[in-house]
């Protein structure tokens, strides 16, 4: 059985903006990188003028993860996940989002639906999947909760980037 992941998040400027972002190569690659506490790599990025298709990599290291992680998956968690979004007109896109867990029976996946000319609002809509017995759905709710927390760091990077680099 999966998990629902439904989050919503806004952005103080418009498509326009939220685009050229993305469409940035350095924007992946220093997201990509993320922190000490989740550092990552960008395995490629393909940029055109009608839309992104992204893959990367992010590592939890063990210490970071909780003991029901670390019984299964000895080591750090290495998360590969993949972003692909079309750009259908000026105040619109539209992609998909999915993760898998090296070594885990974990995968997250859905769609990514970018709305707004003045103010950009993204909507991201998917389901989490953990094929464990009797603790799947607990380890489900967690990763949809760390989800919609990476979304909002993102959107908080976004914001940091679209500032820096108007």
């Amino acid at each position: 059985m999966a998990t629902k992941l439904q989050h919503t998040i806004e952005f103080p400027f418009g498509m326009a903006a939220y685009r050229k972002a993305i469409s940035d190569p350095e924007y992946w690659s220093t997201l990509a990188v993320g922190s000490s506490k989740a550092p990552g790599e960008l395995e490629s990025a393909g940029i055109t003028d009608t839309g992104v298709q992204i893959a990367l990599i992010q590592k939890i290291p063990a210490d970071k993860l909780p003991s029901a992680v670390t019984s299964m998956i000895p080591g750090d968690l290495a998360i590969h996940r993949t972003v692909s979004i079309e750009f259908s007109s000026d105040d619109r896109s539209a992609g998909t989002f999915d993760a898998t867990v090296s070594g885990a029976p974990a995968t997250t996946s859905g769609t990514i639906e970018a709305t707004g000319a003045q103010e950009c609002t993204i909507a991201f809509a998917g389901e989490v999947t953990v094929r464990i017995p009797l603790i799947g759905g607990k380890i489900e709710k967690m990763i949809a909760e760390n989800m919609r927390t990476l979304f909002e760091a993102e959107r908080d990077f976004t914001i940091a980037w679209h500032e820096e680099h108007p």
